[in-house]
């Protein structure tokens, strides 16, 4: 795909940013030679362990050079994007990086296997960017249908999972529902998306419920985020 775009660098690499995406919260921290969300993605590096990271949506790729060099040998970072010009963009700051260990799929993830809309655009023609999301409705504002698979079909069975990071833009129940066996059979730290306490405690509701096994529990947010700890 051709695309006009710049490249920023900061501490971690060099990115690919689309010129559509130029005034987004993420490209502007980036053009200044600064890292979003630093003090998580130093969390999630420190706690990968000999484990694989699974992080998505991967947007431009801004997570991938720190969370890749963070890795140990054989290890790789997992990662989707069902936006078109975003996953172009993160595979150029693959390439940009020479990052080996990051699998990149270009899909959305879900339940279950599905086709559904990803909305491009709002009504009006405004670009989402990194809020892409997924709709119900195929005309609200600029949509394209993409495929949804499961978490758990994205990881081979029996591979360590040390850390699973969600940024879905409200689809997070949905995938973490397809990523059963992940939790059961590494409970990995959890990271998602949930700067308002009711969406912290939904999760932590939510996580008790459907991984129970794993026994789940908040254990702080940071920035934008919520984290869970499995206790038993």
């Amino acid at each position: 795909m051709d695309f006009e775009h710049r490249i920023s660098v900061n501490e971690h690499g060099f990115y690919c940013v689309p010129e559509a995406y130029a005034k987004r919260e993420i490209p502007k921290i980036l053009s200044q030679g600064a890292v979003y969300e630093p003090a998580t993605l130093r969390l999630m590096a420190r706690h990968a362990r000999g484990g694989d990271i699974v992080t998505g949506g991967a947007f431009i790729g801004d997570f991938f050079p720190a969370l890749s060099r963070a890795l140990a040998p054989g290890c790789r970072v997992v990662s989707f994007e069902p936006n078109p010009l975003s996953r172009a963009a993160a595979e150029r700051t693959i390439a940009l990086n020479g990052l080996t260990n990051v699998d990149l799929h270009p899909v959305a993830v879900g339940e279950g296997p599905d086709r559904l809309n990803l909305q491009l655009s709002r009504e009006g023609g405004s670009p989402s960017a990194a809020r892409a999301k997924i709709v119900a409705d195929p005309d609200a504002g600029e949509t394209t249908p993409v495929e949804v698979v499961t978490l758990d079909s994205l990881v081979a069975p029996g591979r360590i999972v040390s850390v699973l990071h969600l940024d879905v833009e409200g689809h997070e129940k949905p995938a973490l529902l397809g990523a059963s066996r992940i939790l059961s059979e590494n409970r990995p730290l959890i990271v998602l998306e949930a700067e308002r306490p009711w969406q912290r405690k939904m999760y932590a509701e939510f996580l008790a419920e459907h991984a129970p096994g794993a026994g789940y529990t908040f254990a702080g947010g940071m920035e934008r985020n919520a984290f869970y700890l499995p206790t038993s």
